[in-house]
């Protein structure tokens, strides 16, 4: 099995969870508010969502032999305004979305070769990172954030 491979198992396995415990939410947990992230369940769990194109995005970027320039700045200012506009978004347009884009980041994961996890670029605040390092986000970013989501639920 090739890295890719293996490092898209490890997404679906920690989407999976993911996907299976906003299922689990009710109502009342969907809404509350995840103090160290200052957004709620849901939104976490649809920033999650929008955060799988978005780094298929970058890769792309490394990929085409372009660097990915953002800045915390802008990246905080993107949550921020995604928070804004998810705030209302209904949890079952949420969870689809969840589901499209985790299959999509997996294709799209399973199918790098060797040769394109090992192209670097810069990565904004980063410095100079490799594919498999860009790729990587894509397992931490959302354990981390339902790290977040069970410790404000307390499950």
């Amino acid at each position: 099995m090739g890295a890719s491979s293996a490092i898209a198992d490890e997404y679906d396995s920690v989407m999976a969870e993911v996907i299976g415990f906003a299922e689990s939410c009710s109502d009342d947990e969907w809404s509350v508010i995840c103090p160290n992230e200052e957004r709620t369940a849901g939104v976490l769990f649809d920033h999650i969502a929008v955060g799988n194109p978005e780094a298929m995005g970058w890769v792309e970027e490394f990929l085409a032999g372009r660097p990915v320039r953002i800045t915390p700045d802008v990246l905080h200012a993107g949550n921020a305004e995604h928070a804004r506009n998810a705030l209302a978004r209904p949890r079952a347009d949420t969870v689809t979305d969840l589901k499209e884009s985790t299959a999509g980041m997996s294709r799209f994961l399973r199918g790098l070769t060797d040769d394109q996890l090992k192209l670097e670029n810069e990565f904004g605040w980063a410095g100079r990172q490799d594919v498999e390092w860009l790729i990587g986000v894509t397992v931490r970013h959302p354990r981390n954030h339902l790290t977040s989501i069970r410790d404000a639920l307390g499950r």
